[in-house]
């Protein structure tokens, strides 16, 4: 037997003298006057005897207390044995907290579920086993470090709250690999997932005998075991999977609402699918879809003349509420005061020209520094001043100091092979099948961007720097039909407005969940505070020259950034088809899944303090009964 704290063995010699010195004590007793001492000869004895102590007797319960008493100091020594045993396991327990878990097809939720199974997996832990717990959602987040003390982790598992966001499962089991293998912990290692499954990245394929197999792949799991517990029961849910809005083209200012919606469930859905304007019901639709149809269904309103909070609401109830409801600001169009320097070429003036927010001018050549900074925009087409002061500059197949890009060269027959579709100034802009020729060798400078690839390298690049934005396009407009598609009179506004409105984000009427967003606060501002849809509130810092960025968008609504003089309210909202599909995954594949790990014998030291402590409590009570049954006798 060993000891943690020996030393305190040595409390056993004044404690137990204590208990010995109260039994050889004698009593101080009172005179009483009687009539006989016959019956007290032996009290006699003990009143006439001049020395302060009497012999030590036997008795019982000197016998029950000292035994008592070395229990409790062994028990302060910390006494323990050294075992073997299975064990010695490094677990990450990972719990799916994406908006999927919210579903309500298994009782209350899909994450009560899943906590509850997180508890008996914690209960079925090993001696020598350490564990941790991930919640994973659109990013993985650690909520304890590895330890066996199971208390710590039931409080974990009992503090996971769901987020409406997609779920980022490849970084979370990339994430949970690294930090087993950081624990030099061999082939011991085991992540056990706990998920419906309903995650991106997963390819789903049908087999006749096994029906859906999903696979994962791309993963650097090392010799880490990926073990995956399924949770769900059902499919019942009709989701919004996408919502934006456009404004219409022409001199009345209107607004056109996208609105598309996905049945996932196995039966016919009919519903009313309602468009509102802060409480004002607008305009309302009938909706029937069969199984797995899809329906997009346009909204027509006019162009609000403040900030104004749209709502759409699905009119229904099924196993998943909050991809029922999406949320859109729409703020008035900014009037853009813009310049056009260079020879007039008419399909770009029929493009700036029919959209009514653009204030057109013209002029030969640019103007003096005082007098540009009245425009918004400066547009420069095939040909551009060496020097710039800073602004807001389009180059139109021209370099300048002010330009995000830089070329070399010419090249002819060029195709467009990839653009970011999401960027404001590629909305609705479609590239391909596109040839351009007598198009610039550019490439983006360090401020820059390239939004728009060729085969043979940049063809639109977009940048900020120091309060101001440029956007260069490599080929000439007058050398490709691209000035005849459909596309061009959008990606000219677009790129205007992008230019043009700054901090200003009429253009864009939500963001995501799960993304963070880059909130306009002016230099100066110091902090915000963010009010979040459930009216929770977070500070955040303010950069030195404005801007700040907020990466908590993990609820779907409305929220508010407020500062010094400033206030912005941006939505956000879920809008995922593989979130809004909430057919529970059974089986998930994991490309390359090491094997199961075996266990490993190790060596734990098992404190007996708990027996010990409990031994001398029952010698206490067998102590107190003797002791009352004399007195009771006496």
């Amino acid at each position: 037997m060993n000891f943690i704290s020996p030393f305190n063995l040595l409390w056993m010699l004044p404690i137990g003298g204590a208990i010995v010195v109260m039994y050889i004590l004698k009593l101080r007793r009172k005179d009483v006057v009687v009539s006989s001492t016959f019956l007290w000869r032996q009290v006699v004895r003990d009143v006439q005897a001049n020395a302060p102590f009497q012999k030590l007797r036997k008795n019982l319960l000197l016998l029950l207390q000292l035994i008592a008493a070395a229990l409790l100091i062994f028990a302060l020594a910390r006494p323990f044995l050294r075992m073997t045993g299975a064990g010695g396991r490094n677990i990450v327990l990972i719990v799916d907290t994406s908006a999927s878990m919210r579903a309500t097809d298994v009782a209350p939720s899909r994450l009560e579920a899943a906590k509850r199974k997180a508890n008996d997996i914690i209960g079925d832990m090993r001696l020598g086993d350490q564990m941790m717990v991930v919640s994973a959602y659109s990013r993985p987040t650690a909520l304890t470090g590895f330890t066996s003390e199971r208390s710590e982790l039931n409080r974990a598992i009992s503090s996971l709250q769901p987020h409406d966001t997609p779920t980022n499962m490849r970084d979370a089991l990339n994430l949970a690999a690294d930090l087993v293998a950081s624990r030099n912990a061999g082939d011991s290692g085991v992540i056990e997932l706990i998920s419906d499954g309903g995650f991106e990245g997963t390819d789903s394929s049908t087999a006749a005998s096994s029906g859906p197999q999903y696979t994962l792949a791309n993963l650097n799991l090392g010799k880490t075991h990926v073990e995956f517990h399924p949770i769900g029961a059902g499919n019942d849910n009709v989701g919004i999977t996408a919502v934006d809005f456009r404004r219409n083209l022409g001199a009345q200012k209107s607004v056109q609402i996208l609105v598309v919606t996905h049945n996932f469930s196995a039966v016919e859905k009919k519903f009313t699918q309602e468009i509102y304007a802060e409480d004002n019901l607008l305009d309302a639709h009938e909706v029937v879809l069969a199984p797995g149809a899809e329906n997009t269904e346009p909204y027509d309103i006019p162009e609000p003349e403040a900030p104004t909070k749209m709502r759409v609401h699905l009119d229904l109830k099924d196993d998943l509420a909050v991809d029922n409801e999406a949320v859109l600001i729409l703020k008035p169009r900014k009037t853009l005061k813009v310049l056009l320097v260079g020879g007039d070429f008419l399909w770009l003036d029929n493009a700036l020209k029919v959209d009514p927010s653009i204030d057109l001018s013209k002029a030969a050549a640019f103007p003096a520094p005082a007098e540009a900074k009245k425009y918004d925009v400066v547009i420069f087409n095939e040909a551009a001043p060496a020097k710039l002061p800073e602004g807001n500059y389009l180059f139109l197949h021209c370099l300048s100091d002010q330009c995000p890009a830089k070329a070399d060269g010419f090249q002819d027959g060029v195709t467009a092979a990839d653009w970011e579709r999401e960027h404001p100034i590629l909305r609705y802009v479609d590239f391909n099948n596109e040839v351009f020729d007598k198009v610039l060798k550019a490439s983006p400078l360090g401020w820059g961007r390239e939004i728009v690839v060729g085969d043979s390298g940049s063809l639109v690049i977009a940048g900020e720097k120091n309060q101001m934005r440029a956007e260069f396009v490599a080929f000439s407009l007058k050398q490709s039909r691209f000035p005849l598609a459909v596309a061009f009179p959008i990606f000219i506004p677009n790129s205007v407005h992008w230019l043009g409105t700054g901090s200003d984000d009429s253009e864009i009427g939500q963001t995501p969940t799960g993304s963070p967003i880059t909130i306009p606060a002016p230099p100066g501002a110091v902090k915000l505070t963010i009010t979040k849809p459930d009216g929770s509130k977070r500070d955040i810092a303010v950069g030195d020259r404005g801007g700040a960025v907020f990466d908590e968008v993990d609820l779907g609504g409305i929220y508010t950034a407020e500062g010094k003089d400033f206030s912005y309210p941006f939505a956000a909202n879920l809008a995922s088809a593989s979130e809004s599909n909430i057919t529970p995954h059974k089986t998930l594949t994991i490309s390359d899944n090491p094997l199961v790990p075996t266990t490993r014998r190790v060596v734990t030291r098992r404190e007996i303090l708990p027996l010990l402590a409990l031994l001398a409590l029952l010698l206490l009570l067998i102590e107190w009964y003797i002791f009352h049954r004399r007195v009771n006798l006496n």
